[in-house]
């Protein structure tokens, strides 16, 4: 039993030996293969320290002069929404095949009846009423006559009895007294009649008062209930398309109640947005602020209130971005409301567009509520001389966030620049995109160089090799020629 023991332990000692021994075989010739390895392995080749240096294309910076393109995108709203009431109460007794909505209709197109029976029943009672009233006045004026007459009898008989009572007075001596009394009573008979003629005139003309009155009364009741009788047909208003109906027919509608919803299609409004900048640029240099500035009255001028809630008219081309070739024009006509829009901090303004149907090659195109377009406000630069400060260079050297890196005795640095517009020309039958700008805190002037080449990983004072350098772009004599086309 012992020795059976000793040989098991004998026997798995020696496999122990074994796997370390293997495990240490393995690991020696992983650190062999891998000094091998190492040695096979090529230094790189070293350059020179100019080698090293960035060989980069530049285009020089240059004023720009002449007109300036705005570019902001728009959306087409209703120049004037009409909700379409119902003026009367009643049934709808027939609806008319053109009032569906999306139908365009033409001013004093019939679009729907109301039940009118019993406002002719009201009309035919008023009439009645009105002839009534009128014979009243007239029997009035015929008893006024009548009275009349009567008073002037009386005046007469009135004269009489006091001749005769005058008579009486001057033989009472000669008379009893009882005919005297009768002389004095027939006196008062007469000045009684007349009073009372007299007042019984003035209750007839009175009575005539009330009956004239009664008499417009009538009248207007009448005429009222003609209005009632032809607010019984819907009409449209005016030229335009119909955006929405709500009513059918046998439908009761009350006074108030809504009909449709029209589009007046005669003038068209665009709403876009201005950033202050841009809204700087149209006040201080565009076409309409120069007719403004010559035709404003001395108060115009002096009340600031106006110049600050007031736009300079200006001239707006309008087009789409899937056809550009088709356009509107506008005119920049006032300010959206007023104050700024919450998110995005711009100010909203309004573009009235008065024809917008215009003629293209698939037949006219009119512009509609809720169409995105783009709206284009060409401004004059070199209306405010020279130091606009506004440059112009080759738009490869733009970089994303609005920087550029130009080139200084050799070496990068990094320009700063606010980027007005993007526009593009002709150069020897090549189109070749353009940047214009304004510098920040003059980081860049005109006779700048900017890398046009792309780069790797630059920074500021690198040194730089400059292998060619581009024409001009941006030269007074070329920038003078003025956009080809805008790019936003």
């Amino acid at each position: 039993m012992t020795e059976k023991y000793v040989k098991r332990k004998q026997s798995n000692v020696s496999r122990e030996v074994v796997k370390y021994s293997i495990s240490a075989l393995i690991l020696l010739l992983s650190v062999f293969a891998a000094i091998w390895l190492s040695r096979l392995a090529e230094k790189p080749a070293t350059q020179d320290s100019d080698a090293l240096v960035m060989q980069v294309d530049v285009s020089p910076v240059s004023n720009w002069f002449g007109a300036l393109d705005l570019e902001v995108p728009g959306m087409v709203k209703p120049h004037r929404e009409i909700q379409i009431s119902s003026e009367v109460g009643g049934k709808i007794l027939k609806k008319y095949p053109q009032f569906q909505a999306g139908s365009f209709v033409l001013a004093g197109t019939k679009l729907a009846e109301i039940d009118a029976k019993d406002y002719q029943a009201d009309l035919d009672v008023l009439k009645a009423d009105l002839e009534q009233s009128k014979k009243r006045l007239e029997e009035n004026k015929r008893q006024i006559e009548g009275e009349r007459r009567n008073v002037e009898l009386a005046e007469n008989d009135l004269e009489i009895q006091e001749r005769d009572f005058a008579r009486t007075k001057r033989l009472a001596s000669a008379l009893s007294r009882s005919e005297v009394d009768r002389a004095r009573q027939a006196l008062n008979n007469a000045r009684t009649v007349l009073t009372g003629r007299k007042n019984a005139l003035e209750l007839l003309k009175a009575s005539s008062v009330r009956l004239k009155s009664a008499v417009t009364v009538s009248e207007n009741q009448l005429k009222r209930s003609q209005l009632n009788l032809g607010r019984v047909t819907i009409v449209a208003p005016t030229d335009g398309v119909i955006v929405e109906e709500s009513v059918q027919e046998n439908d009761f509608v009350r006074v108030g109640d809504r009909i449709a919803v029209f589009e007046d299609t005669s003038i068209a409004e665009v709403r876009c947005n201005l950033t202050t900048s841009e809204l700087n640029w149209v006040r201080q240099n565009s076409k309409g602020q120069e007719t403004a500035g010559v035709d404003a009255t001395a108060e115009k001028v002096s009340d600031p209130r106006l110049l600050a809630y007031q736009l300079p008219e200006t001239d707006v081309r309008i087009f789409e971005i899937e056809a550009p070739e088709v356009q509107w024009t506008g005119t920049l006509s006032r300010f959206d409301g007023i104050g700024r829009d919450e998110v995005t901090k711009t100010i909203p303004c309004r573009i009235i567009v008065p024809k917008p149907i215009v003629d293209a090659e698939s037949g006219p195109r009119a512009l509609v509520r809720n169409m995105y377009v783009k709206c284009r406000i060409e401004v004059q630069t070199s209306s405010g001389g020279d130091d606009e400060g506004l440059l112009v260079f080759d738009e490869l050297a733009l970089q994303p966030g609005n920087y550029v890196w130009k080139v200084v005795d050799s070496k990068l640095s990094k320009a700063r620049l606010e980027v007005v517009d993007r526009t593009e020309r002709t150069v020897d039958g090549k189109r070749q995109g353009l940047v214009i700008c304004r510098a920040i805190d003059g980081s860049i002037s005109s006779g700048d160089r900017v890398v046009v080449s792309p780069l790797a990983q630059p920074t500021n004072d690198a040194q730089v090799i400059v292998s060619s350098d581009t024409p001009a772009e941006g030269d007074k004599k070329a920038a003078s020629v003025g956009p080809v086309s805008s790019v936003k």
